[in-house]
């Protein structure tokens, strides 16, 4: 058995479906001889652009794994080498459907686990900043009676002789 990830997109709109719509991705999966494991992730997010005009959605990924070309009996291969490529059945699926926007398949060898995270809040950033936090501003402005500390004045430099110059970069570079 090879093992997969599958991460699918749904529209914010479509969330009273979501249900319904995770039993026909999984309906799907199943047809092509899936089987589903255990973590579910799921996480509600801003869109980076535009899609099919959502601008907000539920990002889902799942693990599943099918069979493996080898482990399947000589009449099932053929069966399977006419039918074409299970990935390539299920890219092409979910690409008709029209409740999913947007799906990725990819082979779980080298991905990290799935850790069970079930985000249904949005995470609203501060579109001013770049990646931090927000810092919280004071109450009163500065025109109210705050005023900034100025620095206190500096005496100008004194003119220093050549001598005094040559003077100094000898002491300093010990020549």
């Amino acid at each position: 058995m090879r093992e997969y990830e599958l991460f699918y997109l749904v529209g914010e709109s479509k969330e009273p479906m979501l249900d319904q719509i995770r039993a026909e991705v999984e309906g799907i999966c199943r047809e092509e001889g899936a089987e589903f494991l255990a973590p579910e992730t799921q996480d509600k997010r801003k869109l980076a652009y535009e899609v099919e005009g959502e601008m907000r959605g539920i990002y889902i990924a799942r693990r599943f794994t099918l069979p493996d070309k080898g482990e399947l009996s000589a009449a099932e291969f053929e069966a399977e080498m006419a039918k074409g490529d299970a990935i390539t059945r299920l890219n092409r699926k979910f690409s008709l459907s029209k409740t999913v926007l947007r799906t990725l398949i990819l082979r779980a060898d080298d991905l990290p686990e799935l850790k069970p995270i079930e985000r249904t809040e949005y995470v609203k950033k501060d579109p001013r900043s770049r990646g931090g936090f927000r810092r919280e501003r004071s109450a009163t402005p500065f025109s109210e009676g705050r005023t900034a500390a100025m620095p206190a004045p500096v005496a100008p430099a004194k003119d220093a002789s050549k001598e005094e110059i040559d003077a100094q970069l000898k002491e300093k570079l010990d020549i």
